[in-house]
């Protein structure tokens, strides 16, 4: 009996483009004289974002892609995961990074990050997931991931609101100009949903639940070292930044890290069947 593959050919391949677009651009961003327009004070903050890509995420992309193909249950989450931070940070980049050489390569890595994300979790079979947070740990993640929606709801809503009320400019588009608002639309309006859902899922122990879990603790795990690596420029560069400001930026990242590793651990691991689908691709 004919198993369905564990990922199809294309979904490989839509990676394998992804892991080489990412690194070129990071590599460029860091090696290239005048490869950015940006302001002078911003490019420490564009090479710490481009070095935790190529250190961090690139790697952890590599991995989970092949222990994907290998059956790993583990991998798919951490597959996932790896391309839900690639959509997020492409998307948010291309937008708040001036137009350079590299600007097409940012528009392809989007595509390939999104469509090749959306693609793969809709071929997961949540089954082979659901389960993997019995008993208390369940109630334990949904609430981490419910306070995370709300704390950061909170983080950006206290500084958009005060500057409608008083017809003055948020925080974060007078650092780093009219283009700021893309962070405010993206966290607002798709990772806080998303958040929340999945906790109210967890809560009521759906389908989908454990797998939408894994998927957003690997994507709070690679942010981590981003965020942190930013706010340590920020604060060398004399930015000034209050203390809500980094505890909401840095902690809710840090835990979902220490959340991300305990949940792969709890995911069961492969069985035969699904190491030899891991052999087969579909074209």
């Amino acid at each position: 009996m004919s198993q369905t593959p564990i990922l199809r050919r294309w979904h490989v391949r839509s990676t394998l483009a992804i892991l080489a677009l990412s690194a070129a651009s990071s590599l460029l961003g860091l090696f290239r004289p005048g490869h950015y327009t940006d302001p002078a004070a911003l490019l420490s903050r564009i090479r710490a974002e481009d070095a935790v890509i190529l250190l961090v995420a690139v790697p952890v992309l590599a991995i989970g892609l092949w222990t994907t193909l290998r059956g790993s249950r583990r991998g798919r989450v951490v597959w996932l995961g790896a391309l839900a931070y690639m959509t997020y940070m492409w998307a948010s980049l291309s937008v708040n990074r001036a137009f350079n050489a590299f600007f097409l390569g940012y528009v392809v890595l989007v595509t390939l990050s999104l469509y090749t994300f959306v693609a793969g979790l809709l071929a997961a079979d949540p089954d082979r997931f659901h389960g993997a947070l019995t008993g208390r740990p369940r109630r334990v993640y949904a609430g981490f991931l419910f306070v995370t929606a709300l704390g950061l709801a909170a983080l950006w809503l206290s500084e958009i609101v005060p500057a409608l009320l008083a017809g003055t400019t948020p925080p974060v588009v007078e650092q780093f100009g009219e283009t700021g608002v893309v962070t405010y639309v993206v966290d607002l309006g798709i990772v806080v949903p998303a958040l929340a859902v999945t906790a109210v899922w967890l809560w009521r122990d759906r389908q989908w639940s454990d797998l939408c879990a894994g998927v957003l603790l690997v994507f709070a795990a690679l942010l981590a070292p981003g965020i942190s690596a930013i706010t340590l420029v920020d604060f060398q560069t004399g930015v000034e930044m209050t203390t809500g400001m980094v505890v909401g930026s840095v902690l809710p990242p840090l835990l979902g890290a220490v959340f991300a590793l305990d949940f792969v651990r709890r995911v069961p691991g492969r069985s035969r069947t699904e190491t030899e689908e891991g052999t087969s691709l579909a074209g």
